[in-house]
């Protein structure tokens, strides 16, 4: 397909609202286990709107992505799945628009395929702010939601697809990029049409080498978590109501859950090593195996520290205790001192 042509026949970007309240807040990061019995540091900042330092847990903002909405004035109850980020086109309901699907079956058989989240990627450009008065107030936020497809890739798994979500405020000031990727398992590659879009690359690789070690790290920690029976019903509360998380014979974590108890480690293991209170820029993972509710999962997390410019590299993989399997790799992310005056 030429460049022209692969322009021509590019999917459209769906633009979708998002109302985020001090509550939704609250609820993501109960569902990631802030506060719980493994929890350190001063996590109540997460989950108390009261709280002198109250803010936005930084991964919240990927559930977003599943909340839009297309109407402004939308309401804020449970939402289908897929939802309408991932649908592209009007009265379709699948990952990936009906023309790059070679006929009309494949279209059913899309509603009824599982959908596997692979990658995920989030930089920030702003911060989210809310109003911090202790009265109790909470007013929502309006965020923008820009999605298009940068890739579809039909493999003998089934097809890879590539999203990038842009997170703007009503008068364009982008907050974050966020970049996902899903594979609809079982979708055969004969019947899917290939698309690579101009730029695909993800936003978050310029933040850090990815190359680095456990053996060029200069500090190491390791940080256990239980995952709560229930924590996938109450995660899907922040949006993705994916069935696949109520499965009744063994319920799967949401992958962003677990990047989002990935992230708590990172938070810990900042605290426990930086005397300086620091904020995440960056961050990215690849969802290797599913983890399941009331298994233990271990976290190792090492970085490199850049004094002169008040920055942290931070590398990260998750593995299932019991069995030493890895659920998470090629974890990486940025933080920077809060003194630091830009993202």
């Amino acid at each position: 397909m030429s460049a022209s042509n692969r322009d021509n026949n590019s999917p459209p970007t769906k633009t979708l609202f998002a109302h985020v309240t001090k509550r939704d807040l609250i609820i993501y990061a109960l569902g990631i286990g802030c506060c719980s019995n493994e929890y350190k540091g001063d996590e109540l900042r997460f989950v108390y709107e009261r709280h002198p330092s109250f803010e936005m847990f930084p991964t919240f903002l990927l559930t977003l992505f599943f909340a839009a909405q297309s109407d402004p004035n939308g309401h804020n109850g449970i939402r289908p799945f897929p939802p309408e980020s991932m649908t592209f086109s009007k009265n379709e309901t699948g990952i990936i628009p009906s023309k790059f699907l070679k006929n009309d079956d494949d279209v059913q058989e899309l509603k009824h395929l599982p959908i596997l989240h692979m990658h995920q990627s989030l930089l920030f450009h702003n911060e989210i702010l809310f109003n911090n008065d202790t009265n109790g107030d909470d007013h929502p936020v309006q965020i923008d939601i820009q999605t298009k497809i940068v890739s579809i890739r039909p493999r003998s798994i089934g097809t890879f697809v590539t999203t990038e979500t842009k997170f703007s405020y009503p008068n364009d000031s982008c907050i974050a990029t966020a970049q996902m990727t899903a594979l609809v398992f079982g979708l055969s590659p004969k019947n899917v049409v290939s698309w690579e879009g101009r730029d695909n690359d993800d936003p978050t690789n310029n933040q850090n080498n990815n190359n680095k070690t456990k053996n060029t790290a200069t500090e190491t920690t390791i940080h256990e978590f239980t995952i709560p029976l229930n924590a996938a019903l109450l995660y899907r509360l922040s949006g993705d109501y994916n069935p696949i998380h109520v499965d009744n014979h063994g319920p799967i974590l949401h992958g962003l859950c677990t990047m989002g108890y990935a992230t708590r480690a990172i938070l810990q293991h900042v605290t426990t090593l930086s005397k300086r209170d620091m904020r995440l820029t960056a961050i990215k993972c690849n969802f290797v195996k599913p983890v399941f509710v009331g298994e233990a999962i271990r976290v190792e997390v090492w970085s490199v520290g850049d004094e002169v410019n008040e920055h942290l590299s931070v590398w990260f993989r998750v593995y299932r205790s019991a069995s030493e399997e890895k659920l998470v790799d090629k974890g990486c992310a940025s933080l920077q001192s809060k003194t630091t005056s830009r993202l």
